[in-house]
């Protein structure tokens, strides 16, 4: 007679949660677990890990161990996405291995707004993964938001207008030219955005992705695209706010940085919500076609101020922000959960991974 054992095995990891919003949930490794426990346990538990994914928008690996590149380039790939390797956002980025780059080189006191990655394009990412290779001794949280819960709470005006017209977006790129890498408010330049120098391929990548270009002066480039402002999720049916009002309109950096200081109550924070409450106030004396990043309705209609500060404090309101530890691997859905970066002190390495 064979006698089958009912002990159950020891798991590797403790789900639970760093504050009431449970955003995102914790899988925080049990005495002995490392970085090949979890690569092997992802790979075999997909079931799992999607359901938690899929009910919680994002899953924080916590106690791992993880402490280079390829460590964490092993767990994004033991969830057997495809992986990109082109990224056609702004920030500018440097690629440390085929499928891991660092976040951004964005200046520390540089905040980013909460946004769903590249949700201006026709097929934005539906999974990220950062990882923290070295975490700041202060600020420089990656806060989350639920999109689904934004789109839910949204002036149902607003969302009338969106889901009638569309948003209209416009970003403007120095060229090679220009000799600096990125600027306040043009970011990076648009020959590192298409990994090329060629127009003609510039050109062609930019009709694949329905962008419309406008070359200006030595090799200046302004680029407008519409989009939707929602999307379902492709496999939950859920619906979620998936645009980048809140990050590309031109009023929206001086709402974030007074929001930032109200949060931090630093010196800079202060000094860089006046300086660019100033710049702002003299940039607006132009057009807005001369705007570095703007957006509108896809008609072109103007978002009103009431509108976008409606915008801004709904995901502030809703906002769910963590300190980074070392190692830690952070897996978000990018059709339920919106990322940012809020401005620190001291050495931070962020770096990020994305389905193709």
């Amino acid at each position: 007679m064979v006698v089958r054992s009912t002990v159950k095995k020891p798991s590797i990891f403790e789900k639970t949660f760093l504050s009431e919003e449970k955003l995102p949930i914790v899988y925080r490794a049990t005495e002995g677990a490392n970085k090949d426990s979890i690569v092997n346990w992802i790979g075999k538990n997909e079931k799992e890990w999607q359901r938690d994914l899929g009910l919680y928008g994002a899953i924080l690996l916590r106690g791992f161990g993880l402490k280079t590149a390829l460590d964490f380039e092993a767990v994004a790939l033991a969830t057997k996405d495809k992986l990109g390797d082109f990224y056609l956002g702004t920030s500018p980025r440097d690629k440390l291995t085929d499928y891991v780059f660092t976040a951004s080189e964005l200046p520390a006191h540089y905040p980013i707004m909460q946004h769903a990655e590249m949700s201006f394009l026709d097929n934005p990412p539906k999974r990220l993964f950062f990882f923290a290779k070295q975490a700041s001794y202060y600020g420089g949280e990656t806060p989350l938001t639920d999109l689904r819960k934004v789109y839910s709470l949204i002036d149902p005006a607003i969302k009338k207008k969106i889901e009638a017209k569309g948003i209209r977006y416009q970003r403007k790129y120095d060229g090679p030219s220009s000799g600096s890498r990125f600027s306040l408010w043009k970011t990076k330049r648009w020959d590192e955005m298409f990994n090329t120098t060629n127009i003609s391929e510039v050109e062609k990548i930019a009709k694949k992705n329905r962008f419309d270009l406008k070359w200006e002066g030595t090799d200046s480039l302004t680029i407008f695209n519409k989009q939707s402002g929602f999307r379902k999720h492709p496999k939950l049916g859920t619906t979620a706010w998936h645009n980048h009002t809140q990050v590309f309109h031109f009023d929206t950096p001086v709402i974030e940085v007074w929001k930032i200081f109200k949060r931090q109550k630093t010196l800079r924070s202060l000094g860089v919500a006046l300086l660019l409450t100033v710049i702002t106030w003299f940039k607006k004396l132009g057009d807005s076609s001369n705007y570095a990043m703007h957006v509108t309705y896809g008609d072109g209609e103007e978002f009103t101020s009431k509108e976008i500060s409606a915008i801004c404090n709904t995901f502030w309101e809703n906002l769910s922000a963590f300190r980074w530890e070392n190692g830690d691997v952070l897996i978000i859905d990018n059709y339920s959960v919106s990322h940012g970066r809020l401005p620190f002190n001291g050495d931070r390495e962020i770096l990020v991974s994305w389905t193709a």
